[in-house]
């Protein structure tokens, strides 16, 4: 039994499955299987299905009847009652028994991406062309409102991408001949995608076609210019030059990003103590290896937040088999860093030649997530000034996970961005006098030192070795003696 959504929005089974008239009941099964294997909140159901509309007064009853429909349907269809859940504050539709052919989709695009890293061209071709094979016609039909439309819109962009790298596959593997109608029906449909264009023009230079390639430029350069007021990519000028300096065919190749696995993540802190409550709740709210949301860890400066983050990234980097992104944004400095140069920095890390790095950043940013949708890679933005500098960093799809410190709460990323927000406190007093312990090798000194340096981690150091300083000089000297400039020196 299968849930589709990447055609008409409907349950299929080997009976034909049970239909569900109602929009708003549509609507919810959409979301529900869109966000399968994760609880969808009631408050969530509620601005999805009367996006425009005041909710009525009785609107937890009327989801409460929608939700009952949905259920029977999907029992009558696979015969599990437990199938939908209901959960403490929210619903929640499994995966088996459910089949979403959405993450079907997303599996096999996944696994063609993984294929195509490890140089098994066939294999990633032929996983692309079973993601493709996943989609019945245009996403959500029949449903309308703001909801069903991002959806749909990011389906798109998700197909859009698959079929790309299976193009470029296929281009790669000398099947020229075979895609150029392929290649003409995708540039009808999608004439301003530039990635199809440099296909269409390398697979007709292949054949021998040099005026039908150059002929495909001029189109593509006016339509660019005309519609949109741009110029083609580099990527695109590229193909074209070589053409007009007669390079050999099998020199112009499609290039293919995103095999490169980067591994960017700092050393941890050493020694590194306690914490357990809040690596506890980080593994929590990133349990959802298909669904992950941003994680923002937030405190004051010196409370441990950096060391917090590599110590739970370090312990779970098995779960990024893409690589570990890591860029220090230096928000609490007077020069942030500028989001287009980081977008830059990751680009390259991720595999794209430096010339070919776009240098507007929404362009480079569209770039990233592409690049990014279907791998499972951990993004850790370290020291943020705002949420303006986060957004264009963030992946477009959540098989990825971001991990972010700043000193400012970015309660926007939380409203706006699904994120995840953790207070990091002060160490607990027991949790300071083990750390200084450790720095300062036992002793009476470091139980005093651990009242009286505010319980960050950073003053703790900084304590412990000024007092193994002081300890080294003036063995005989009292206890005050040697803790009393410590604590005036302190920050």
């Amino acid at each position: 039994m299968t849930v589709h959504l990447l055609g008409p929005v409907e349950i299929s089974a080997d009976d034909g499955g049970p239909r569900l008239h109602r929009r708003k009941q549509r609507l919810l099964l959409a979301l529900l299987a869109a966000c399968a294997n994760r609880v969808v909140p009631v408050e969530r159901i509620i601005d999805v299905l009367w996006e425009d509309d005041p909710p009525p007064p009785t609107v937890r009853n009327q989801v409460h009847v929608h939700v009952g429909a949905v259920r029977r349907a999907l029992t009558a269809a696979t015969g599990d009652p437990g199938a939908l859940e209901t959960t403490a504050t929210g619903y929640l539709l499994h995966s088996p028994p459910v089949v979403v052919d959405v993450r079907e989709f997303e599996d096999a695009v996944a696994a063609g991406v993984r294929w195509q890293a490890a140089g098994q061209q066939s294999a990633a071709s032929a996983a692309f062309a079973k993601a493709l094979a996943c989609w019945r016609g245009a996403p959500l039909v029949g449903l309308d409102g703001r909801y069903a439309a991002a959806e749909a819109a990011r389906l798109r962009e998700r197909w859009l991408f698959a079929r790309e790298r299976q193009t470029d596959i296929e281009l790669a593997l000398g099947r020229h001949a075979e895609l150029l109608p392929v290649l003409a029906g995708l540039l009808e449909a999608h004439p301003l995608h530039e990635g199809f264009r440099r296909s269409y023009m390398i697979a007709l230079y292949r054949c021998g076609r040099v005026a039908d390639a150059l002929a495909a430029y001029r189109d593509g350069w006016r339509l660019l210019t005309e519609e949109l007021g741009i110029e083609p990519t580099a990527a695109l000028r590229d193909v074209q030059q070589a053409i007009l300096r007669g390079a050999p065919a099998d020199r112009l190749a499609v290039p293919v990003w995103g095999t490169a696995r980067p591994r960017q993540l700092p050393a941890e802190a050493s020694p590194f103590v306690g914490r357990d409550e809040v690596l506890a709740r980080m593994d929590a709210v990133t349990a959802a290896d298909r669904d992950r949301v941003p994680v923002v860890l937030t405190g004051p400066a010196g409370v441990g937040k950096t060391a917090v983050c590599t110590r739970w990234a370090h312990r779970v980097r098995d779960r990024f088999p893409d690589g570990e992104l890591y860029v220090d944004l230096r928000g609490s400095g007077p020069l942030p860093l500028d989001p287009a140069a980081v977008l830059a920095r990751f680009l390259r890390a991720l595999g794209m030649a430096p010339e070919r790095v776009p240098a507007d950043c929404a362009e480079a940013a569209a770039e990233y997530r592409s690049l990014l949708a279907p791998t499972r890679t951990l993004v850790v933005l370290d020291d943020a000034a705002s949420a303006e500098q986060v957004r264009p960093l963030l992946p477009g799809t959540r098989s990825c996970q971001v991990l972010v410190t700043s000193r400012h709460d970015l309660a926007e990323l939380e409203a706006s961005d699904g994120a995840a927000r953790i207070a990091l406190p002060e160490l607990s007093s027991a949790e300071a006098q083990a750390l200084v312990t450790v720095l300062a090798a036992g002793g009476r000194a470091p139980v005093v030192l651990a009242s009286l340096s505010g319980r960050r981690p950073v003053e703790l150091r900084l304590a412990a070795a000024r007092l193994s300083d002081r300890m080294v000089d003036g063995r005989g000297m009292e206890r005050a003696a040697v803790v009393e400039p410590i604590r005036r020196s302190l920050p």
